[in-house]
């Protein structure tokens, strides 16, 4: 029986060599966050977080994880080993980027509600 969705991409938070580019790439988007123009939606909340990441950078790669490997992008290029629990993801830097920008409003915890 294949495994869950779910499953695959929590292994995946425990791959440290994908973590590590998580933080890399969190990082990154929280430093150009922080260079974004005053009048961007949420800007303030987002320099808030973006602040945070840049302090904690290893913790806020952790506590985003499970949101960052249930991006779909991350979903679409993970593998996952059924005989080992294991999963790898050799997404291309470009697009673990777009997938951590895309979420960043929610990572920072952003209430986006019209």
């Amino acid at each position: 029986m294949a495994a869950e969705t779910t499953t695959k991409q929590m292994a995946l938070t425990r791959n440290v060599g994908f973590m590590e580019r998580v933080v890399a790439m969190l990082d990154r988007a929280a430093t150009l966050v922080l260079v974004e123009p005053l009048v961007t939606p949420f800007h303030l909340e987002r320099a808030t977080y973006a602040k945070q990441v840049i302090q904690t950078p290893i913790q806020s790669a952790t506590q985003a994880g499970p949101q960052i490997v249930m991006g779909v992008n991350v979903i679409a290029a993970t593998v996952y080993d059924e005989t080992f629990a294991v999963a790898s993801c050799p997404i291309l830097d470009i697009d673990l980027e777009s997938q951590i920008n895309t979420l960043f409003n929610g990572l920072a915890g952003i209430d986006q509600a019209v």
